[in-house]
């Protein structure tokens, strides 16, 4: 079918009504790290610490010690700027028994699933054999990096948080992204809080990393250049056999690529070398879950640190939520007498994930992949947004996926991180739809964006009208405020509807409006407008006053 034309005063009005009411109904997104000053005084842990018991002598000591190194002039005392906090990321912040690691099941996904045509056989037999009990060595790193060979940076930051999308076997109502335990979550924000500095030191590629922190709980807390992993090797095309990046320079357009080479696994003794390199000094405070972070713990509390230091493990005994399989008696006597303090996930952890999410019938389900990858075609790709063929039908409605293939979806309300703080009725999958019509209008937009370095990330198109109803409902039960104070804490929540931050009938219904911001292709993360999605206050109106020169310049792109 020919592509539907709009005429150009009819895509003017369409364009200026999407980004208009995405700005005027559910403020332009933005998750960008918060300001602080340079000093803070600590804040009520209760209030912050509330996914852990109340018994739990784990989060007790973590208050003690905040406390203890933010009161001024205490014998304890340590200024902000070496307030630095470490963590591990898979095991200790994350879950990595689905029935393992996020990068390792994303490996395997990409191999056998979704783009077996740009790997080896070899490539597709290695995650083909990957079982529970594997062995995750710098043998399987390798293999890791060979799989993306060829990738712009971009496009593998994107394929990872695509991946998050995807929905784990080993879980009920859980997507990989969705993985974070959120009382550690919890303790990440509180340290923020109290004006320490947060890091995550992960065995992990980094901008796989760096992917997963941007898109979760913890995306406000903890900025790029704090995210250290396993590292791939990165050259421009053109360039990838040189034996030395000193023979070529960057210029202007250049690509920077994944060359499928591997440089070090970010594990052991590496922890320690990387937050030397990198960090410059000494953490107070480090956070993980197994041998292989020991040496980031004993670093943080070896003698010669100047500073009072505490290391934490998390301890993965609990069977009835997780797939825990370790033995706390063992675990705890063993990381106390290396002068580690035990969290114990079955009986600190009061919640360990978004309600809804519990465990599968079983952790691990046999699939069968051979069909997958003997059947799959080389996906042709459009080369832009323009090569997209749309119905001739301008109410016909189109997946924005396909309509605007160069724009990042991230459907809140498929996940648990919206304001109501569960997958909202309707979204059965993280789909973005409009009418063809709009569709058009709004890719117009997004080819124009991308000239200017920018894409468009959506967060909502199309809203089923049940989905109104479930906000409805929602707002009648008046004890359930569970995320007042990410997305309405200035207001009580029998104020919004009549208020108007939420309306009983949405132009979303209708397929004719968007929310979206902008994501900036240079930095990788999203433009600075001062706010952050479906926040409702003051904040989210577009002439807002209390943001800065460069937030407001921001909306009115």
């Amino acid at each position: 079918m020919e592509t539907k034309r709009v005429n150009g005063w009819r895509t003017a009005a369409i364009i200026a009504m999407i980004l208009c009411l995405a700005l005027a109904i559910l403020c332009i997104a933005v998750l960008a790290p918060k300001s602080r000053g340079a000093e803070k005084q600590p804040t009520g842990a209760e209030a912050e610490l509330k996914s852990w018991s109340a018994d739990s002598a784990a989060r007790d000591s973590l208050v003690a010690y905040v406390e203890a190194v933010t009161e001024e002039g205490g014998a304890d005392y340590i200024p902000a700027r070496d307030r630095i906090a470490v963590f591990d990321m898979d095991g200790t912040l994350t879950c990595e028994t689905y029935y393992t690691y996020y990068d390792t099941m994303m490996f395997i996904e990409y191999c056998l699933v979704d783009h077996p045509e740009r790997v080896s056989d070899e490539l597709k037999e290695i995650a083909a054999s990957i079982k529970p009990g594997y062995l995750a060595d710098e043998n399987l790193a390798r293999n890791f990096a060979k799989a993306y060979a060829g990738m712009t940076m971009e496009e593998f930051y994107q394929y990872v948080v695509e991946f998050g999308e995807k929905k784990t076997e080993s879980f009920n109502n859980m997507r990989y992204i969705d993985n974070f335990y959120l009382p550690m979550a919890e303790v990440v924000k509180y340290l923020y809080d109290n004006g320490f500095t947060i890091y995550v030191i992960s065995g992990t590629e980094r901008t796989t990393t760096r992917a997963i922190v941007a898109n979760s709980p913890i995306r406000d807390y903890v900025t790029p250049n704090h995210v250290i992993g396993t590292d791939f090797e990165v050259k421009q095309p053109g360039h990838e056999d040189e034996p030395s990046n000193l023979n070529f320079k960057y210029e202007n357009g250049d690509e920077l690529i994944l060359t499928g080479g591997f440089i070090q696994k970010n594990l052991n003794a590496n922890k320690s070398i990387y937050v030397e390199r990198e960090i410059g000094q000494r953490p107070v405070l480090a956070f993980g879950n197994s041998g292989s972070d020991t040496s980031m713990m004993n670093y943080t509390i070896d003698s010669r640190n100047p500073y009072r230091a505490e290391a934490y493990m998390v301890v993965a005994d609990d069977n009835v939520r997780e797939w825990g399989k370790q033995d706390w008696e063992t675990k705890s006597a063993e990381y106390t007498a290396k002068g580690y303090i035990p969290i114990s996930m079955k009986n600190d952890f009061a919640v360990i994930y978004p309600e809804g999410v519990t465990i599968a019938d079983e952790q691990y389900h046999e699939r069968s992949y051979a069909s997958a990858a003997e059947t799959a075609a080389p996906a042709e790709e459009p080369q832009t947004a323009s090569d997209v063929t749309l119905s001739d039908d301008p109410s016909d409605f189109v997946l924005l996926s396909e309509a605007v293939p160069d724009a990042i979806l991230e459907i809140r309300y498929y996940s648990t991180y919206n304001f109501v703080g569960e997958r909202i009725d309707g979204y059965e999958e993280p789909l973005a739809m409009l009418t063809a019509e709009a569709a058009a209008a709004l890719r117009d937009v997004s080819d124009e964006l991308k000239g200017m370095g920018y894409r468009l990330k959506i967060f909502d198109a199309y809203r089923p009208q049940m989905a109104v109803t479930h906000f409805m409902n929602w707002a009648l039960d008046t004890e359930d405020t569970r995320m007042k104070e990410y997305f309405y804490p200035e207001l009580e929540k029998d104020v919004l509807f009549p208020q108007g931050y939420i309306a009983e009938h949405s132009g979303h219904s209708r397929g004719s409006t968007v929310d979206l911001t902008l994501f900036d292709m240079t930095t990788e993360k999203e433009v600075d407008m001062g706010g952050t999605f479906d926040y409702f206050g003051e904040l989210s109106h577009p002439d807002y006053t209390g943001i800065t020169e460069e937030q407001y310049a921001n909306r009115m792109l």
